[in-house]
C-alpha cells in the first residue's frame, strides 16, 4: 500500500515521455473544501475544475456532495488521486552515507523509521523513499507517517463516494513536486497559504524543511484584523531567517484575493506566484497530483 509518493529530482520528475494516461483526476479533499480536477493527456482540464466550500457541513453531507459531484460529471468508477493534509502526518528527512553497503543501508533505514513510529502513540502505516544527492555521497530518505485510521477514513470517503483510490500523497511533498513541476531552481521555498492551513516548505535536494503556520485565510477574510496578518509576516520572517532563505514563492487560494496578495508581496520576498496553466493559483495541488497521475510517476 503507497502512501507517499516519489520525490522527484529535477531531472527525473515528470520527464519529457509520452503520456501514460489518457486523462488523470484529482481530488483533493480537506475540512474546508473539496476540489476537483481532471486534466487531459495535454494537461488540459476536462471540464470546469470544482471548488466546493463545506466547511460547515456534517460528513455525511459532504459525501453526499462529493457523490453528487461524481455522477454529474461522470467520473464513476476512477481512480482520483488525492493528499493527506499535513496536519494529519509527519514528513522527516535523513541522510546515510552512499558508502553503505545495500544491506547496511536497509538496515539502518529500518531503525530510522521504527524509531520515528515508537514516537507515534497510535497504530500509523508508513512510507517512505530514497534518493541520493547530487555529489553522490548521500542516500537521502524521505519517510512520511500516518495514523492508520485518518488514511482508512480516507480511502473509505473516496470510495464511497464511487471512486477508486490512486496515488496518496503528503500535502508537503506535493508542494515540493509543485515547485519541481514548475522548474523551480533549488533550493527553493514555498508559501502556500490557503483556506485550511498555512505552510512554509524549504527543499534543498538533501533536505526539507517545512513548517504549519496558525494562519487562517478563512479567519482573516472575516475579520480583517491585521494583527493576524503582522504576527504571520514576523513568524515567515523569522522561518526565512533561521533557515537562511533569501526569497520564496507563493502558492494557494491567497493569490485570488488580491489586496491580500498585495500585502503579502510588499511585506515578504517573494519572488513570484506559482499559477498552474489554465487554472487558478487555488488549484495547484490538484493540478500536481493530476499532472503526476498523467505520467505515472
Amino acid at each position: 500500500m503507497k502512501l507517499i509518493e516519489k520525490i522527484k529530482k529535477p531531472s527525473l520528475s515528470l520527464p519529457s515521455l509520452p503520456f501514460l494516461s489518457k486523462s488523470s483526476l484529482s481530488v483533493y479533499l480537506t475540512p474546508h473544501f473539496v476540489r476537483i480536477l481532471e486534466l487531459d493527456k495535454d494537461g488540459v482540464p476536462t471540464f470546469e475544475p470544482v471548488e466546493f466550500e463545506w466547511h460547515d457541513k456534517r460528513e455525511e453531507e459532504k459525501l453526499n456532495i462529493l457523490r453528487e459531484f461524481v455522477e454529474k460529471l461522470g467520473l464513476k468508477g476512477k481512480k482520483a488521486h488525492t493528499c493527506i493534509t499535513a496536519k494529519n502526518g509527519i514528513l522527516k528527512v535523513h541522510k546515510f552515507p552512499a558508502t553503505l553497503s545495500r544491506k547496511d543501508l536497509q538496515e539502518a533505514i529500518d531503525t530510522f523509521i521504527r524509531i520515528e513510529k515508537e514516537n507515534i502513540k497510535e497504530e500509523s502505516i508508513y512510507d517512505y523513499y530514497v534518493w541520493e544527492s547530487e555529489d553522490k555521497r548521500f542516500k537521502i530518505i524521505a519517510l512520511v507517517i500516518v495514523r492508520r485510521v485518518f488514511y482508512e477514513e480516507l480511502r473509505k470517503f473516496i470510495e464511497s463516494a464511487g471512486l477508486k483510490l490512486g496515488i496518496v500523497d503528503y500535502e508537503v511533498s506535493t508542494i515540493v513536486n509543485g515547485g519541481l513541476l514548475f522548474n523551480l531552481r533549488e533550493p527553493f521555498a514555498i508559501l502556500y497559504v490557503d483556506h485550511h492551513e498555512s505552510l512554509f516548505v524549504y527543499y534543498t535536494g538533501q533536505s526539507i524543511v517545512y513548517n504549519i503556520s496558525n494562519f487562517s485565510l478563512r479567519e482573516y477574510l472575516q475579520t480583517k484584523d491585521d494583527f493576524l496578518l503582522e504576527e504571520f509576516f514576523i513568524e515567515i520572517k523569522n522561518l526565512l531567517l533561521v533557515n537562511e532563505v533569501n526569497a520564496l514563492y507563493l502558492a494557494g487560494k491567497v493569490i485570488e484575493h488580491e489586496e491580500l496578495f498585495e500585502k503579502l508581496m510588499t511585506n515578504l520576498p517573494i519572488l513570484s506566484p506559482l499559477e498552474p496553466p489554465h487554472l487558478r493559483a487555488s488549484f495547484f495541488i490538484p493540478y500536481t497530483l493530476s499532472m503526476r497521475g498523467l505520467k505515472g510517476v
